[in-house]
């Protein structure tokens, strides 16, 4: 199956779509560390997450990662939104990243009493 996938993307185009999947994954486990940190988490709400996050950013740049081999200007733009998308989730994790070390670190402060 991977080689099928590999034989219609340049290598560069598929390791980026694997790098913004692993970002994409990434912010999905830091929302639900940080919504069971702070007693919110809800199972009903994981659809929403593939509806919100996976088929409109990973769906469209699979299609274009499909097409980008044979069209220069669809790999340039492939690039452009994978670029945008990264940059999305990165800031998305650093807030949450520091949503949970910012609780931690408010929770040893406390005094216990």
């Amino acid at each position: 199956m991977l080689a099928l996938i590999q034989s219609f993307m340049a290598e560069n185009v598929l390791i980026t779509l694997e790098t913004v999947l692993a970002l994409v994954l990434a912010d999905f486990v830091l929302g639900v560390l940080v919504s069971l940190k702070q007693g919110t988490f809800n199972l009903s709400k994981l659809p929403r997450f593939v509806e919100t996050s996976l088929i409109p950013y990973i769906g469209g740049l699979l299609v274009l990662a499909l097409f980008s081999k044979t069209n220069a200007e669809l790999g340039a733009l492939f690039f452009t939104i994978a670029a945008t998308i990264t940059a999305k989730f990165l800031a998305d994790i650093v807030a949450k990243v520091s949503q949970l070390f910012n609780e931690l670190n408010s929770q040893k402060a406390r005094p216990r009493v």
